[in-house]
């Protein structure tokens, strides 16, 4: 698996820009180590900082280029991997966009128009639905998160995602500024794709 260097350069993808404390919720790692990383990051030109915040640069991605194919090679050999992604992509992941696709807007009189959220019954069956294709997830990425623990946290997040959204905090289903089901459901995938060596579907 990937080194805490490595690991922190690797999060820096999956979130734009993020401070220590940010990129420690999605990779696990702890704030000093993050911190660390990425002060030898900035030094060797792998990440640029600015008022507390973290970006990768182009080095950053070439060096990247570099280590995923060393590092997961095994896994991406892995035919049970391979089966996993094809079921992730053509099922739980197709089902996901629908279903933000559902919460974000609603049909009337055969047109989609944005959903103003007032609808609470219709809401609920969209947040229940979430949840049953998170709980099958678990099962499509089981490959993937024995060979990555990352896996099962991301699946976690968003779990704690949908807790909050059953609780009536709404943003947590598909809000930018929050750690949403949909915020770490994109960020979970751009992992799993990078460890696979696969481009995301158009």
């Amino acid at each position: 698996m990937l080194d805490p260097y490595e690991l922190t350069v690797h999060t820096l993808t999956l979130r734009q820009l993020g401070s220590a404390e940010d990129l420690s919720e999605i990779n696990g790692l702890a704030v000093d180590d993050v911190e660390a990383a990425l002060e030898k990051a900035v030094v060797e030109g792998t990440v640029m900082a600015a008022r507390g915040n973290n970006m990768i640069t182009p080095a950053g991605r070439e060096f990247l280029d570099t280590v995923y194919p060393r590092t997961f090679a095994a896994l991406r050999a892995d035919t049970a991997v391979t089966a996993a992604m094809d079921a992730f992509e053509t099922g739980v992941n197709k089902q996901i966009l629908a279903l933000t696709t559902d919460w974000q807007t609603i049909e009337i009189d055969g047109d989609r128009v944005p959903n103003d959220h007032g609808d609470q019954d219709y809401d609920s069956k969209i947040i229940t639905k979430l949840g049953r294709v998170h709980e099958k997830t678990y099962k499509v990425l089981r490959p993937l998160a024995d060979a990555d623990p990352l896996v099962d946290r991301f699946l976690d997040r968003i779990g704690d995602a949908l807790v909050r959204a059953e609780g009536g905090e709404t943003d947590y289903v598909s809000g930018v500024r929050v750690d949403s089901v949909h915020t770490v459901w994109f960020q979970m995938h751009e992992h799993i794709l990078r460890l696979t060596g696969r481009e995301r579907p158009e």
